[in-house]
C-alpha cells in the first residue's frame, strides 16, 4: 500500500505537479507569485481539511476514485490560477486542462522522445506545451495527440545552465562520451542497447589511443547501482568518469571539443547549443531495432557529419576526424536547420520565455476580474 504524503493546503498563485525538477519549473514563475508543489510520486497526496475531503467525494462522484478525481480536490483547494509540471508524459496535465478550463496549464518537456511514452493513451492530450523544437510538433502530429497550443522553445534547464555557464580554458583537448548506460534486462532491447554502447565506447577508446585526448564519461545513473555503471566503463577503459549532479554533465559535455551520445536528451541539448556532437547507434536504415523504437525517424534530419551510421571503427575514426578538423563557423553552418529543428537555442531561454508566458496570463486575470468588479 502506497504512503499517505500530507501537502499543505494554503492557497497559491501556482501549483507545480510533481516535485521531481520542480526546482527547474521554480525558475520560470514570476517572483511576485505564491507557489505550491505537490509530491506525487512517492505516495498519495491528501490535504489535512475537511473542504478536502468534500471536494474528494464530488470529485471520487464525477470522476470515480482515480488520480484524477484526487489531483483535481487537491486543486479545488489550493485555488492556483496556474498549474505547471516538468512531467509532460504525464496524462494527468491534459486532465485538468480539461476540468479548469478557466486556469493556465502549462507541461514543459523534460527528455528527448521516441514514442512519447504516455503519449500512446489514446486520451491523452497536451495543455500548452512548451517542447524543444519542430521535432516534437511532428512527432505529436504523427501520433494523433492532440495539443491546445505548441511553443517549440528548446530546453529549460539547457537555458538555465547557459544563463549560468562558465566556460573552461580546456576546451579543445577533451572528449565528452554521454553515458546511456541502464543496468542490462532480458529483454531484447535492453541487451542491444548495451551492446551497441559497449562498442561504441570500444571504439572511443582505440581511436584515443593515437590521439591522446581526455575523455570524461557523463554517469547516468544515481544510488547503488551507479556502481556497475563504473565498473562497465573502467572494464573498457581508462578515463575520467563525471558523477551525476544537476548540471555535471552539461558542464562536461560544454567544455569539451567534442560531446558522442546516442540519442541522449543532453546530446541533443548540446548539440542545439552549438556543441559539436556524433550521434552514435546508427546502422542501417532498415535496422530494425532502431525501426521498433522510433530512434529511426528521431535521427532522420541529422545531417552526415554528425550521424554515426554504423558501428565500425574506421567510421568512427572517420567522422571524429571530420568534426577536429572543421572549423565551429563550417560546423554551425552546416548544421543550422537541424539544430533549429531539434532544439531552439535563443538568447531569450525558455525559463525566460515560460515565465512571461505566466506573467501575460496573470495580467490578463487582473484586468479581467477588475472588470468585472
Amino acid at each position: 500500500m502506497r504512503n499517505l504524503i500530507e501537502c499543505p493546503g494554503e492557497r497559491s498563485d501556482v501549483l507545480i505537479i510533481d516535485e521531481a525538477g520542480s526546482e527547474f519549473i521554480t525558475k520560470c514563475i514570476p517572483v511576485q507569485l505564491s507557489i505550491s508543489v505537490l509530491k506525487i510520486r512517492k505516495g498519495i497526496p491528501y490535504i489535512n481539511k475537511p473542504v478536502f475531503l468534500l471536494h474528494l467525494c464530488k470529485r471520487v462522484f464525477q470522476f470515480r476514485l482515480t488520480q484524477r478525481a484526487l489531483i483535481t480536490s487537491i486543486v479545488d483547494v489550493i485555488k492556483p490560477k496556474v498549474i505547471i509540471s516538468f512531467i509532460d508524459t504525464s496524462i494527468i496535465m491534459g486532465q485538468l486542462d480539461l476540468t479548469f478550463p478557466q486556469k493556465l496549464v502549462i507541461s514543459i518537456q523534460n527528455g528527448a522522445r521516441t514514442h512519447m511514452d504516455g503519449f500512446n493513451n489514446n486520451s491523452f492530450l497536451l495543455p500548452h506545451y512548451f517542447a524543444f523544437g519542430e521535432y516534437e510538433k511532428e512527432l505529436i502530429k504523427k501520433m494523433n495527440v492532440k495539443c491546445k497550443t505548441f511553443h517549440g522553445v528548446g530546453s529549460l534547464k539547457l537555458g538555465i545552465f547557459l544563463n549560468n555557464v562558465v566556460k573552461s580554458d580546456n576546451v579543445n583537448n577533451s572528449i565528452c562520451f554521454i553515458s546511456e548506460y541502464a543496468d542490462p534486462l532480458k529483454d531484447k532491447f535492453h541487451i542491444e542497447r548495451i551492446r551497441r554502447l559497449k562498442q561504441i565506447f570500444s571504439n572511443l577508446v582505440t581511436w584515443n589511443d593515437v590521439n591522446y585526448c581526455n575523455i570524461k564519461v557523463a554517469l547516468r545513473v544515481n544510488g547503488v547501482t551507479s556502481s556497475n555503471e563504473i565498473e562497465f566503463f573502467n572494464n573498457i577503459g581508462d578515463v575520467e568518469l563525471i558523477k551525476k549532479s544537476d548540471f555535471s554533465s552539461y558542464n562536461a559535455g560544454y567544455n569539451s571539443s567534442i560531446v558522442i551520445s546516442n540519442i541522449s536528451t543532453i546530446g541533443y541539448e548540446l548539440f542545439g547549443a552549438g556543441k559539436k556532437v556524433l550521434f552514435c547507434g546508427m546502422t542501417a536504415s532498415n535496422d530494425i531495432f532502431l525501426e521498433e523504437k522510433g530512434i529511426n525517424y528521431m535521427m532522420r534530419k541529422l545531417p552526415d557529419i554528425v550521424l554515426l551510421r554504423s558501428l565500425s571503427q574506421s567510421e568512427f575514426n572517420s567522422k571524429m576526424r571530420s568534426l577536429i578538423n572543421m572549423s565551429n563557423e563550417e560546423y554551425l553552418s552546416l548544421t543550422k536547420e537541424a539544430r533549429k529543428y531539434y532544439m531552439k537555442c535563443e538568447k531569450k531561454y525558455t525559463h525566460e520565455v515560460v515565465s512571461e508566458f505566466i506573467a501575460d496570463f496573470m495580467q490578463k486575470e487582473t484586468l479581467t476580474i477588475g472588470s468585472n468588479v
